[in-house]
């Protein structure tokens, strides 16, 4: 029986034991003769020098004289059964002949087992001995190791490499400079070197044992270089009870109690921290301090008409990259627009038929003017004169000729108009009059000759006679106007 292949030599320490290696499995070979009936067969079993077949019991590996024995587990011969006895291993083989007749045991010389090469663990980033999974520095790459072992050939230094794949050496070939190597299981590792953006890389070292060519080999679970910070998109929502509308770079609302406004945060490696606030001006928290609840600002905040605010985000991603953004301005508007001074015509004829309005402006402190519009009816037509007809913001005054419509509907006494300010949230108020079409002349009951010997001071009833030969004073009696009353200055 011999351990390893037939032509192998054994490697064999002060005590004459084999040394082996690999905790899972044992490169063995045997041979027997039987001139007679010829070897048909041989059993193979693994044990101690306890229990021979404490490993694997005996096996039929048919006529094969080396065989590598594999799912098996050898505990390392430092360690001590329960009576502080080292645990050694032997192989045994028997051999069966034609006839069914079996050999006596032959048996391999002890072996001790040695613990298997460890493979260290491999840290990304400049912190010793914690993994960083992401880095902002494009100029250089730092490693640091530990955990390396080798009771068979120990550990004489290390080497390391750099690559965009798993044990890859792309970036750098393995190389032991930038290499220090803090005792021979512990260590870290530095260049200088371009690194781009969103590419992982992997650090790969390398245990260089005293047995040649023989090498212990880990690899990092890569580290991306990440210099892009969060991206923050603010966008307004909407609902049926509150309009939102983006104008010249504010937002306006209509409403107070709540704010539709939503951020949505993105970052191509992940976020590590999101947090929001609510303030008077870009970046500060005066209205509301940061909070991880954005839904705690948008859904329970009370906000005061007229006055902007604004929600900040303040995002940190997995590599350290920070970024605070703001919204837009957003102001909410609770109140309509309204008309100060608003005049219009009382009372048009054929003879003047021109309805005029004209007002001093219109008033909308919180938010801005959207539309203005004015409408003209007549309660006894069909049609409307005119319907939502646009002014102009900048016009303080309106006109509209009505004398085709008095001349053709003879039975129009009133016209109607309403004029009608909304502002951009949608709040509107709207402002009526009435005007009195007047189809008729004054009347009067006749004319009374009421001069006086003093002009201006008129006698208080008719006269048939007067003394003045110059100038005649006379007065109208009961004069009537029922439309538009009469107009004692003219």
């Amino acid at each position: 029986m011999h351990i390893g292949l037939p032509k192998d030599d054994e490697e064999l320490d002060e005590n004459g034991y084999v040394l082996h290696n690999d905790q899972n499995g044992i490169r063995v070979s045997w041979s027997a003769r039987d001139p007679e009936s010829d070897v048909e067969q041989y059993s193979v079993a693994i044990g101690t020098t306890q229990s021979s077949e404490f490993v694997l019991q005996y096996t039929v590996y048919g006529t094969e004289t080396t065989e590598y024995i594999n799912n098996i587990f050898f505990e390392p011969s430092r360690q001590a059964d329960s009576d502080g006895n080292t645990t050694l291993y032997i192989v045994s083989v028997k051999a069966t002949n034609g006839a069914g007749l079996e050999s006596v045991v032959g048996q391999s010389k002890y072996i001790f087992v040695q613990k298997a090469n460890v493979p260290g663990i491999v840290f990304d980033g400049r912190d010793l001995y914690e993994d960083a999974s992401f880095t902002i520095d494009h100029t250089s790459i730092a490693a640091s190791f530990y955990g390396f072992e080798s009771e068979a050939c120990d550990i004489i230094s290390y080497d390391w490499a750099i690559g965009t794949t798993e044990y890859g050496t792309d970036v750098l070939t393995y190389t032991d400079y930038g290499v220090v190597m803090n005792n021979n299981t512990h260590g870290q590792a530095q260049i200088h070197t371009e690194l781009f953006e969103d590419v992982t890389y992997f650090v790969s070292v390398r245990a260089v044992t005293g047995c040649e060519g023989e090498f212990i080999v880990s690899c990092s679970d890569g580290l991306t270089l990440d210099r892009k910070a969060p991206e923050v998109v603010f966008d307004i929502t909407t609902d049926n009870d509150t309009i939102m509308i983006i104008q010249d770079n504010v937002i306006y609302q209509a409403g107070i109690d709540s704010l539709n406004i939503v951020g949505n945060v993105s970052d191509h490696n992940g976020m590590e921290r999101t947090e929001w606030s609510l303030g008077t001006l870009p970046a500060i928290d005066d209205k509301h301090p940061f909070t991880s609840d954005l839904s705690s600002i948008t859904s329970a905040v009370t906000l005061v008409p007229g006055e902007a605010v604004f929600l900040t985000a303040r995002t940190t991603d997995k590599a350290g990259n920070t970024n605070v953004t703001s919204s837009l301005a957003v102001i909410t508007d609770s109140t309509a627009p309204e008309i100060k001074g608003l005049e219009c015509s009382k009372y048009v004829s054929v003879r003047k038929p021109t309805l005029m309005c004209r007002w001093e402006t219109v008033v909308e402190d919180e938010s801005r003017l959207g539309d203005m519009t004015i409408s003209i009816w007549v309660e006894t037509n069909t049609s409307d004169i005119l319907h939502n007809h646009n002014i102009r913001a900048s016009d303080y005054a309106y006109s509209k000729d009505l004398y085709d419509t008095l001349k053709q509907e003879l039975n129009i006494t009133q016209v109607s108009l309403e004029i009608t300010v909304t502002n951009v949230v949608g709040l509107s108020k709207s402002y009526g009059r009435d005007i009195i079409v007047d189809r008729t002349p004054p009347t009067s009951a006749g004319l009374d000759v009421v001069t006086s010997t003093f002009p201006g001071e008129f006698a208080d009833r008719h006269q048939k006679c007067q003394l003045p030969r110059r100038y005649v004073e006379v007065r109208l009696k009961e004069t009537k106007d029922p439309e538009t009353g009469i107009d004692y200055d003219r």
